[in-house]
C-alpha cells in the first residue's frame, strides 16, 4: 500500500519570474467554450492589477 505524503512547499522568491501551470483532472478540459476562456481572462486581469503581477506570457489551452 502506497503512503500519500504532501508536496513540499514552494520557496518564493520576490522579484523572480515564476511558471505557473493548471491542468484539469486526469487531463479533462477546464474550459468548455470561448466564455470559460474569457471569464478566466478577466479574473486573471482582476487579480494580476489587484496583486501587481506582472504578467509577462501565458498559454491557454482547453485541458
Amino acid at each position: 500500500m502506497h503512503k500519500l505524503t504532501p508536496r513540499q512547499a514552494r520557496i518564493v522568491f520576490p522579484n523572480t519570474p515564476h511558471h505557473i501551470t493548471q491542468r484539469g483532472n486526469r487531463r479533462n478540459d477546464v474550459f468548455f467554450c470561448d466564455n470559460d476562456k474569457n471569464y478566466y481572462l478577466d479574473l486573471l486581469q482582476e487579480y494580476t492589477l489587484k496583486h501587481k503581477v506582472a504578467v509577462l506570457a501565458y498559454c491557454l489551452m482547453n485541458n
